[in-house]
């Protein structure tokens, strides 16, 4: 038996068209009960072939008394208790029928590890931030935001959390662990004339209050980003490509984050709808030798950045440990929960979900690293020069992705795409670069990795927030830039609607 609760605080604070949105103030306690039925070796959570897999494998989250009596706690959790242990029972049963008629598993590993008992009572987690002097940088943010003609709609705001998560299980578990994540963002929306939506997101992630930015850089922030929305309005619309490119620090961190990462969570390689892509490449050269990738939910920062996927325990209440993928371009393992796999009988810490899924092995903080750094400006000019080679006109930078998705199964491509929010073609002849707009990065996975070349000396942080089966976790992505020989490039989705047939309304007194 285990039994999962979090108990977060959290507050809005929003501005649009230079006028606040009101505080979204929020208080929920969530808990979600999970049961296991037979033995650590075959149980009630095993795959059944044909079904739907591991994605069906969710539960209801039931919401606790925020200020009820003992005897009402008591009661919620009776009930998802019976509940859940008849679920499972029934699970087991489905279980071993299925054993009976299916062919053996290709991976007979058992279906939970044995892991350390943990006892980590840490201090509660609290919100603390200045909501007035918040709100009037936000309407301030948003009404330098909407002062551009180009600019349909926008909006400047901040999120703050806190949570406290408890793990306790019938092994002896027992951890409370707290989290505060504050996100101040901002967000410019615009049509170009040949349909194609300008949506621009700035956002900046941070453990503590104290570490978000400056009035003054929150000023700054909001110009820059209005004024750079402007220019990516009037850029020409990128075509379908396929070589040399360079990935700046964050966009090549979402592209290791989606190329590789999902590939090698542990579960999917026993799981025999998966495309397992990497289950048999052990040992085997996957990039060049300089370049190594670890997932560390251990670090708290890097380069001065807070990562979001920091944490000390998982949801299985296993300790958080750095996990190898690839050293020195070698390839060496998984992200591990507490199903094992054939060669990774441990977890490594990886077991994530969010309250209502069941923990799977997941990306926490995803490093990318080289021990021969290449300055940005000698990195372009190897773009230039590979794409000469290649006879093109030009290369590529992609400068910043707005987020991406993968296929990892067997039916449909084992395929991503990572949708580039704008780019710039760099010319063979020394032409000044040109913006662009309208791309994404599509490919398969294997190709895609065995074309990088070289890494930057510029790590660059993402941080965000992944979602797969077992629901929305936070993660950070970090890489420096990464210089790829040949890569796929085609157009965005876009729509037919115009731009507005009327001009933006001007505020009293600026006409």
């Amino acid at each position: 038996m285990g039994y999962r609760v979090v108990d977060g605080h959290s507050l809005t604070l929003g501005a649009r068209y230079g006028q606040p949105e009101g505080a979204d103030v929020g208080h929920a306690r969530t808990l979600d009960v999970s049961a296991r039925v037979g033995s650590s070796q075959r149980d009630s959570t095993h795959e059944i072939r044909g079904s739907q897999g591991w994605g069906m494998n969710a539960h209801l989250g039931e919401s606790l008394p925020l200020n009820g009596s003992q005897e009402a706690l008591q009661t919620v959790l009776w009930a998802a208790t019976n509940k859940e242990i008849r679920d499972s029972q029934e699970a087991w049963a489905r279980v071993q029928a299925d054993q009976q008629v299916r062919v053996a598993n290709t991976d007979d590993s058992d279906d939970f590890s044995k892991e350390e008992i943990r006892v980590d009572l840490a201090d509660p987690a609290a919100l603390d931030i200045d909501q007035d002097a918040w709100q009037a940088l936000l309407i301030d943010a948003s009404t330098r935001l909407d002062a551009h003609s180009g600019i349909v709609w926008s909006r400047a705001y901040i999120t703050a959390r806190a949570e406290n998560r408890y793990v306790v299980t019938s092994e002896g578990t027992s951890i409370r662990q707290a989290r505060t994540w504050y996100r101040l963002a901002m967000q410019t929306w615009a049509r170009a004339e040949d349909g194609t939506v300008i949506d621009l997101y700035r956002w900046t992630d941070v453990s503590d209050a104290e570490r978000l930015p400056s009035a003054d850089e929150v000023q700054t922030w909001a110009d820059d980003l209005a004024d750079f929305t402007t220019q990516v309005l009037e850029a020409g619309s990128g075509t379908p490509y396929a070589g040399p490119l360079i990935l700046r620090g964050r966009a090549a961190g979402v592209f290791v984050h989606e190329v590789l990462g999902h590939r090698v969570e542990g579960h999917r390689q026993k799981d025999e709808g998966e495309g397992q892509t990497f289950k048999d490449k052990v040992g085997e050269l996957l990039l060049p030798e300089d370049i190594s990738i670890i997932d560390d939910p251990t670090l708290t920062e890097w380069a001065g950045f807070d990562l979001n996927g920091h944490y000390a325990y998982d949801e299985e209440g296993t300790k958080a440990q750095p996990a190898v993928l690839v050293e020195n371009g070698v390839f060496k393992g998984f992200l591990m929960s507490r199903s094992p796999i054939k060669g990774f009988q441990q977890s490594n810490g990886h077991g994530r979900a969010q309250v209502w899924r069941q923990p799977v092995a997941r990306m926490a903080n995803t490093i990318v690293s080289t021990t021969n750094p290449v300055p940005f400006e000698k990195l372009k000019d190897q773009l230039r020069a590979e794409a000469k080679a290649q006879g093109r006109e030009f290369g590529l930078i992609i400068d910043e992705i707005g987020g991406g998705f993968t296929m990892t199964g067997r039916v449909y491509p084992n395929a991503f795409n990572v949708r580039a929010t704008y780019a710039y073609r760099v010319f063979v002849d020394g032409r000044p670069d040109e913006l662009i707009r309208g791309v994404d990065l599509v490919g398969t996975p294997l190709v895609a990795l065995s074309q990088v070349v070289a890494a930057g000396d510029d790590p660059g942080v993402f941080n965000g927030f992944c979602g797969a089966e077992s629901g929305s976790v936070p993660n950070s992505a970090v890489s420096p830039s990464l210089l790829i020989r040949h890569l796929e490039v085609q157009k965005k989705e876009k729509g037919s609607t115009r731009p507005p047939l009327l001009p933006k309304p001007v505020p009293e007194g600026d006409a």
